[in-house]
């Protein structure tokens, strides 16, 4: 095999050694803190749209805005398109998908006896379990019927025939977003028999909820809506309702039994037979008052939600709400306070770290989280800082530190929205991990830097590819790699026209070999949010409630 050595001419040694020179005033800005050695991790990436990562706590891969996987030690994260299409976590004890906006889920998992289990659904189309048991197995498709068992309370929900569907057909609505679609929608979730068990407890239904029949050796329950409904349990409660109008309920407790009298929805009342306690309302929910003397409770609503105050010992609540205007809500371990729409604020204490969010006018957050045991990815205090949609700042004690602009979501990722995302409308970025790596990138990711004491990558798309460890030269490219420099453990590479020309023996020095770390520390906080799903503990998130996933 002939291998050919080239000599650079002159005029491409001065561009190199200029575009080198302008290089390295890049890697002057690298920090002091102790980095993760040579070989100790990969990081690529092209523009915006992939990026690919490899250290000691795992790997990750993303094609945006398609597809993304990170591969953790315990446990691996998906998703594509979402909430779109589907996000999926999975480990060794289970696998959990879910897609289309939430209305897909399934749920591949093997409970604590070694029993495998797996259901999945797409709403209200189909569901589908199965398993190693025979409680486990169930089948539905909409409309024709079918078995869903273990779900909303229930042992075991039959339904069978959908008749309104055929509403649609016969009586097609003139759109999309009409009061007729929406009726006929509501329509079609109404089964013409049904069935359901919880324990001994058995039930059948025609046409739910308009006629039922359930009963078992404590319960007797009858309702034929909208004429009569009775539901009686021993030793709890016996109850009435006619006309959908008049309500009697008799609640039994230990000491004393409590009575409430509605008339829907202009008069109702509540009381006890000790006396200890009174309530009545008038034209529910708007106004409402009463007391409870064994709790030390006193609240008066008038007229809710615009006025509602609240005095209670067992437990303590204190509550002042005058909406939209101000607002306070405090528990022995949680404080609620607004003045709209230029202040909120949430005060949590937990047994593992107290927290505060603070919202000025919806446009600046800040959020600080302090842990009573050291966290092993935030150490002992965290911030977050955001003016939306201009920026968001985010750090800790333990060398933690982020910075974006912009910031468009309008609520506090803790789901991968970021990951996924991010990179399409950010003008600047920097992030610093506790390990001591840095990342740096301008305008969507147009120049885009790695790096950390003894380590520096860089990239400009199409253009400029960087790569430096320790005193080793890994990679100087142009033009889509069309000319360029390579270092790896084959040998030393000129390019020239993508062809590459031999000119040197290669180095093993370990660079090839990703370090283990010795513990399951998260890589940031996405990472945090996936090893989230193996059961620690849960935060409050108040700006972004609706995320189905949570992170340490």
């Amino acid at each position: 095999m002939r291998v050919y050595r080239l000599r650079p001419t002159l005029i491409m040694k001065k561009y190199i050694i200029l575009l080198i020179l302008a290089i390295s005033l890049f890697s002057s800005v690298g920090a002091q803190a102790s980095g993760t050695g040579e070989g100790s991790s990969r990081y690529d990436w092209f523009w915006f749209f992939y990026e690919s990562t490899e250290n000691k706590y795992g790997e990750s891969l993303v094609y945006r805005p398609f597809f993304m996987e990170l591969n953790y030690k315990k446990g691996t994260f998906q998703a594509s398109l979402m909430p779109l299409l589907f996000w999926r976590y999975f480990d060794n004890n289970s696998d959990v998908t879910k897609g289309f906006f939430g209305l897909y889920e399934s749920d591949d998992y093997v409970h604590s006896n070694k029993k495998k289990d797996y259901d999945s659904g797409l709403f209200p189309l189909f569901f589908y379990g199965s398993g190693d048991t025979e409680r486990d197995r169930y089948s539905f498709i909409y409309p024709f019927g079918g078995t869903v068992k273990g779900k909303i309370g229930q042992d075991r929900i039959s339904a069978y025939a959908f008749p309104g569907v055929m509403l649609f057909f016969l009586y097609p609505p003139s759109g999309i977003f009409t009061w007729q679609t929406l009726a006929w929608s509501v329509a079609s979730l109404i089964p013409a028999y049904s069935e359901y068990d919880f324990k001994e407890y058995k039930s059948w239904a025609l046409f739910w909820p308009f006629i039922q029949r359930g009963k078992s050796s404590s319960r007797d329950d009858f309702r034929f809506l909208p004429f009569y409904a009775h539901n009686y349990k021993e030793g709890w409660y016996d109850n009435y309702m006619y006309l959908l109008l008049f309500n009697y309920r008799h609640i039994y407790l230990r000491k004393d039994d409590r009575y409430t009298f509605f008339f829907f929805p202009f008069y109702g009342r509540k009381w006890s037979r000790s006396g200890d306690a009174s309530a009545t309302t008038i034209l529910w929910p708007f106004f409402s008052w009463g007391y409870d003397k064994s709790r030390g409770n006193r609240e008066y609503n008038l007229p809710w939600p615009l006025v509602q105050i609240r005095d209670c010992e067992k437990p303590m609540v204190r509550k002042r709400i005058f909406f939209p205007f101000y607002g306070r809500y405090n528990t022995s371990r949680y404080e609620s306070f607004f003045v709209t729409p230029l202040y909120f604020r949430i005060k949590k204490e937990s047994e593992s770290f107290s927290s505060a969010y603070h919202i000025n006018c919806f446009i600046v957050w800040y959020f600080k989280r302090d842990y009573r045991i050291k966290h092993e990815y935030y150490g002992n205090s965290w911030r977050y800082f955001k003016i939306w949609p201009l920026m968001q700042v985010e750090w800790s004690d333990s060398g933690l530190y982020s910075l974006n602009i912009l910031s468009l979501l309008p609520f506090r990722d803790t789901a991968g929205y970021e990951k996924m995302y991010q990179p399409f409308w950010t003008l600047f970025e920097y992030r610093r991990k506790p390990d001591g790596e840095k990342h740096l990138g301008l305008l969507f990711r147009t120049y885009y830097q790695v790096w950390n004491e003894d380590y520096l990558k860089l990239k400009v798309p199409l253009l400029v590819t960087y790569e430096k460890r320790g005193d080793n030269l890994r990679e100087f490219s142009l033009l889509l790699s069309a000319f360029g420099y390579e270092l790896d453990s084959r040998g030393k590479y000129l390019k020239f026209l993508w062809i590459p020309f031999r000119i040197g023996d290669g180095m093993d020095d370990g660079s090839d070999q990703i370090e283990t770390a010795a513990d399951d520390t998260p890589e940031d906080d996405l990472e945090a949010l996936y090893i989230s799903s193996l059961k620690l503990p849960e935060p409050d998130n108040p700006a972004g409630a609706y995320m189905s996933f949570r992170f340490f």
